[in-house]
């Protein structure tokens, strides 16, 4: 009976699928306001306030815009949240793209395990509450808040294909210990973190603890052949960045960063069905990150906070793994099931399987002297060679009028040692 109810439902699926139109075309403004009201299992339930605003002019460009303005505040029980203002438009500077970030992020609770991935050791009965074993529920987290300011700008080398890309970044990081943020967890035990011991035995500088200030530039090239930027159904998009922080100008500089991202998509049924995959390099190749910015994974419009999680890895805890360099992959079937209008406005509905990995290819070098000189070294360091961590799941996406994507993801860690699920309530598709 349960078969022939699941085959009834995917039949209908289908007939919508294949009768639904696509004729829409939006003009003048469109604005997506929305309470910020998420879930994200490394930083708890999200609430707060949010207002996509899209300008399509005369419709001409549709699906894409002219401008775009986005602006969120929430908070999270997890003692996170964010305060954001972006703006992205290729049309502000005749033949340029601009993107501009600013923001505060805050992360009372950033995930900390170590460092290099499958060589830390994960201890989840020193989180769990009804484990003889227990801790405390921030054993493995720190404070990691971040003020920032970015800009970007692209534009053509030969066609609209092939650009140039420049930039320039300050980030200013107030690190600490987690204890300071026990008030919005009152079963915290007030007890070391891993953060803590981690700077007792030397393991992290004593003068980066607290975090500072980094200045940053940014040149690459960028290829694009996307058909459309929210959910592409064919073309690629590269990109090829190098990004220079000098050491005379903040705390946190002296070092040189290669990134190179491969990003594919292939129409599988027209304007239904598509498969796409990412594929991700970085590394410094010279100088000394610090530790706070391990983790930092920018490309030619963002910058992501931690290898693993929502943005990368979905399923593996956020920021599992952290090192000087990465690989990182993700492969991913797209179907909008349905299309439908509905309040003036065009929509569909779609789902998303996904097979995620990711791993630490250049290791972070730092004092291991203190941890080896524990009686109880195994509880800190595996000592297993990093491998590939995996993960994989399913997604939902509701989208408005092409651009506003609201996403549910669900992800699976592929070992206990990188966690157990992971879901994900935002906006967007990942890449």
């Amino acid at each position: 009976m349960k078969k022939r109810i699941l085959f009834c439902l995917f039949s209908v699926l289908m007939l919508l699928s294949v009768l639904s139109a696509n004729d829409f075309v939006k003009t003048g403004i469109s604005v997506g306001p929305l309470p910020s009201v998420a879930y994200n299992t490394d930083t708890g339930f999200q609430y707060g306030l949010l207002a996509n605003i899209f300008l399509y002019g005369d419709g001409k460009i549709y699906p894409d815009y002219y401008h775009n303005f986005y602006v969120e505040w929430n908070q999270t029980t997890k003692g996170a949240g964010l305060t954001q203002l972006t703006y992205d438009s290729k049309y502000l500077i005749p033949g340029i793209r601009m993107t501009a970030d600013l923001s505060y992020v805050v992360k009372q609770a950033w995930g900390f395990y170590g460092f290099n991935g499958a060589e830390s050791q994960y201890n989840p009965e020193w989180v769990d509450k009804t484990s003889d074993d227990y801790r405390n529920s921030l054993y493995y987290a720190m404070k990691r808040n971040q003020l920032r300011f970015t800009v970007n700008f692209q534009g053509n080398i030969t066609d609209q294909s092939l650009r140039w890309l420049g930039g320039l970044g300050v980030m200013n990081f107030d690190v600490g210990s987690a204890s300071t943020t026990r008030a919005w967890d009152t079963s915290f035990v007030d007890q070391s973190t891993l953060y803590d011991e981690f700077v007792d035995w030397g393991a992290i500088d004593a003068a980066e603890a607290d975090g500072g200030l980094v200045s940053y530039v940014k040149a690459g090239v960028v290829y694009d052949t996307r058909d459309n930027e929210a959910c592409p159904m064919t073309g690629m998009w590269e990109e090829l960045i190098m990004t220079y922080a000098p050491g005379f100008i903040g705390e946190g500089g002296g070092w040189l960063q290669l990134s190179a991202i491969h990003r594919q998509y292939f129409t599988l049924v027209p304007d239904k069905l598509s498969l796409t995959y990412r594929l991700a390099y970085q590394g410094i190749i010279a100088g000394k990150q610090p530790f706070y910015l391990q983790g930092n994974l920018p490309d030619s419009r963002n910058n992501r906070d931690g290898l693993g999680g929502s943005k990368n890895v979905r399923g593996i805890m956020g920021s599992r793994l952290v090192g000087d360099g990465y690989l990182y992959g993700n492969l991913e079937a797209r179907w909008k099931i349905v299309r439908f209008q509905w309040i003036g406005q065009s929509w569909y509905f779609g789902v998303n399987p996904f097979l995620d990995a990711g791993m630490v290819v250049q290791p972070y070098d730092y004092d291991k002297s203190g941890i080896e000189a524990l009686a109880t070294t195994a509880d800190y360091l595996t000592g297993n060679k990093e491998t590939l961590h995996l993960a994989y799941g399913m997604g939902i996406k509701l989208a408005m009028n092409e651009n506003m994507i609201i996403s549910v993801d669900y992800g699976f860690a592929g070992s206990p040692n990188d966690g157990g699920t992971g879901l994900y309530i935002a906006l967007g598709y990942l890449y």
